[in-house]
């Protein structure tokens, strides 16, 4: 009896001993292998929605197209860098932090679309950015950045000669820009995007972007009438984001009329180019639209947008600041 009650024990050591280093064999196979690959996100931060006037609920136009922790921005209107950071702590998209933003692609020159430029510039240079600012964009962004490195010249100076008083804006190249004046086509790619500009009709030279990444396709209008060159680049992208004005605004605006038929969209208009185009999700911005009344009660409601645009089928939402898509 005691006999069998050895051989059952020794019976069970080896079992344990044999589990033991089977375990421990495939912990360290299992050690060697790689990792899984992260599958590619990409999302669309709304950093500004708004329009030339001021309103405090709709910064300038700025979007953020983000993939895989890297962000993308379009167009630098007022408020782009504050923006950002509310993006960071409002909505939790870390990769918004103001020494990140590094690229930006602008769809034309307009004030509204440009005026975060030296924000932009600066704001994240003296935060501790080292790497120089990339802007792409349509003929005389060259000129315009040298402009506004001559406009703060002063500032760099006095904020680099000190460094054993402070060190703020310690990294000179932090504040270094690489101007790129683009044509239609591919203008930007990289192992997360590829940007492809597309001509648009505006009051000046402009254009719209498209953005490819692994998991989405993503078009952005910029200010324009309707062209076919927006439609063939959505051709049923997951994202179109365009610009749009009321029927209702502009019936209370006849000295804007003739500007807008030219050079900007209406709600009917838009219709039937989304229509053509096919987005999954098309997104309203820059829109004739105040969130109050109190704002600007002359400028229609985002209910009174989206009835307008009741006769598209598709998915349509009105853009927000710090909306994410």
């Amino acid at each position: 009896m005691r006999l069998d009650l050895l051989r059952i024990l020794a019976g069970a050591l080896v079992l344990g001993l044999a589990g033991g280093y089977s375990l421990l064999a495939t912990s360290r196979a299992a050690g060697t292998q790689q990792p899984p690959v992260a599958p590619t996100r990409t999302e669309v931060v709304l950093l500004g929605t708004g329009t030339p006037p001021a309103d405090p609920d709709r910064s300038g136009p700025a979007t953020a197209v983000v993939v895989n922790g890297t962000p993308y921005l379009v167009d630098m209107g007022a408020g782009i860098v504050r923006r950002a950071k509310s993006a960071v702590v409002d909505k939790g998209v870390a990769a918004l932090d103001p020494v990140k933003l590094r690229v930006v692609f602008l769809t034309h020159l307009h004030s509204d679309h440009t005026v975060g430029y030296p924000d932009l510039l600066l704001t994240p240079w003296v935060l501790g950015r080292r790497v120089p600012l990339e802007v792409f964009g349509p003929v005389g962004i060259k000129s315009m950045t040298e402009h506004v490195l001559e406009a703060y010249r002063a500032d760099f100076e006095t904020r680099t000669k000190d460094r054993e008083l402070f060190t703020v804006g310690a990294f000179p190249e932090g504040h270094a820009v690489n101007a790129h004046e683009v044509a239609a086509g591919v203008v930007y790619k990289d192992a997360n995007v590829t940007v492809t500009a597309f001509p648009t009709k505006h009051a000046m030279e402009s254009f719209g972007y498209r953005f490819d990444t692994a998991d989405r396709s993503i078009v952005i209008s910029g200010d324009t009438n309707p062209t076919q060159a927006t439609i063939d680049a959505c051709n049923g992208c997951d994202v179109l984001m365009h610009e749009v004005l009321t029927k209702e605004w502009l019936a209370k605006r006849p000295d804007f009329q003739g500007y807008a038929a030219r050079f900007h969209t209406t709600t009917a208009q838009l219709t039937e180019l989304a229509t053509k185009a096919r987005p999954r999700l098309l997104i309203l911005y820059h829109a004739s639209i105040a969130i109050r009344p109190s704002v600007d009660s002359e400028r229609s409601t985002p209910a009174t947008l989206l009835h307008e645009m009741s006769g598209y089928a598709g998915r349509v939402v009105v853009g927000r600041d710090l909306d994410v898509y």
